[in-house]
């Protein structure tokens, strides 16, 4: 899933600009966090530039199994402010009742989670940068660049670059050809793993990319730079006008 960095979303526009969106998840650069709208719970996630996984994560889950509305109420009594949001949430003592809360007493049907996140390809938004398409060719290729392209699809042919795999036919490796890595696979590696990754152009076609890892082939691609197609097409908002 391509998922949007947005600048923030501390005013009531943002929040239902957001909320029009297909995608029902985004980051947030300011504060750093990832923040997930799906059925009736909001989902924060709350990260800074030290974040390179999901597991140093602390993440909130807010809502009501029957209804939304304990989850838009408790963003409307934080002034539709993530940072308010994110620093009452820190406050609140979970060994004790949550409900007693201040920040939580006029919602007596929301149920608020502390937890730690498991999902490990949460990156902070300042560890990695906004991955906006590219418009040409830089200079010099870095793994930001290629990472760029991959989250906003922006390649052509993308084809293994591997020989052979292991324990399999030479014969048949090269009659079926090997498969090449999903564009969102390849993302997540680099992602969690930049020093393992390298890119650079394609040493029998300067017009393509081959993607290295660990000094080994993996697979190649053509670069293209016009804009992306949009991915998340603009909705009716779940949200009463009147929030």
């Amino acid at each position: 899933m391509n998922i949007r960095c947005l600048p923030h979303l501390n005013t009531k526009q943002a929040w239902l600009d957001f909320c029009k969106r297909e995608v029902s998840s985004c980051f947030t650069e300011s504060p750093e966090a990832m923040v997930d709208f799906q059925t009736t719970y909001l989902m924060i996630t709350v990260l800074d530039n030290n974040t390179r996984h999901g597991k140093q994560a602390v993440k909130y889950s807010l809502g009501s199994r029957s209804s939304l509305k304990p989850a838009w109420k408790f963003i409307q009594a934080c002034d539709f402010n993530l940072q308010m949001m994110i620093d009452g949430l820190a406050e609140i003592n979970f060994d004790g009742n949550v409900r007693d809360n201040s920040l939580l007493k006029a919602h007596t049907d929301l149920t608020v989670r502390k937890f730690f996140s498991k999902d490990r390809s949460i990156i902070s938004p300042g560890n990695l940068g906004r991955l906006i398409p590219l418009t040409e060719a830089p200079p010099l290729w870095t793994l930001q660049h290629l990472s760029r392209l991959l989250a906003n699809q922006q390649f052509r042919d993308l084809r293994s670059e591997q020989l052979a795999l292991p324990d399999n036919d030479q014969f048949m490796v090269e009659y079926k050809g090997i498969p090449a890595p999903e564009a969102q696979e390849l993302l997540v590696g680099i992602i969690n793993q930049p020093e393992l990754w390298q890119v650079r152009p394609h040493p029998n076609n300067p017009g393509r990319l081959i993607i290295m890892r660990q000094d080994v082939p993996m697979c190649s691609f053509e670069p293209d730079f016009s804009p992306p197609k949009p991915k998340l097409a603009q909705r009716g908002t779940r949200w009463t006008s009147s929030a």
